[in-house]
């Protein structure tokens, strides 16, 4: 605080605390914060240093072998779009698809993600004692699809 003036991080940290009581992305979503709310809690995070991992929000990515994993479930076949990008869980090391806006978010706040296949999300989240909370950073909006 220079000059008694407080800082926009301040005063966002006060404001999201005062209506959610956390900055836990995942308890945020739970408690009907959107995109914008949890994002300023992402980046004040990062700016505090980063998130322990138990707080960190999760971006889930489909694995490269996901029709495998979903053989037999009546679901329909999965298919990137052309947008997607590959990388690997930060968990496992496993290939997996990941969206343009997920690559955004884990770039712009690496200390308060986790990028994980979808199969070590789930394993993150039974770690946490929590329910599994799929978020959903938009996308299938009409984009071209990969060849399958």
């Amino acid at each position: 605080m220079e000059d008694g003036k407080r800082s926009a991080f301040d005063v966002a940290r006060e404001a999201l605390l005062n209506r959610f009581g956390t900055l836990d992305p995942e308890r945020m979503r739970a408690l009907g914060a959107d995109d914008v709310e949890v994002g300023a809690a992402v980046n004040i995070a990062q700016r505090d240093g980063g998130l322990a991992r138990d707080k960190r929000m999760i971006l889930a990515c489909p694995p490269t072998n996901m029709n495998e994993l979903l053989e037999g479930a009546d679901v329909p076949r999965y298919v990137p779009t052309v947008d997607h990008s590959l990388t690997r869980c930060g968990d496992c090391g496993t290939d997996m698809w990941i969206g343009p806006r997920q690559q955004a978010v884990a770039m712009r706040a690496p200390d308060a993600t986790l990028v994980l296949c979808m199969v070590c999300a789930v394993q993150e989240t039974e770690r946490r004692g929590a329910a599994a909370l799929v978020g959903n950073l938009g996308g299938n909006d009409g984009r071209p699809r990969l060849a399958g």
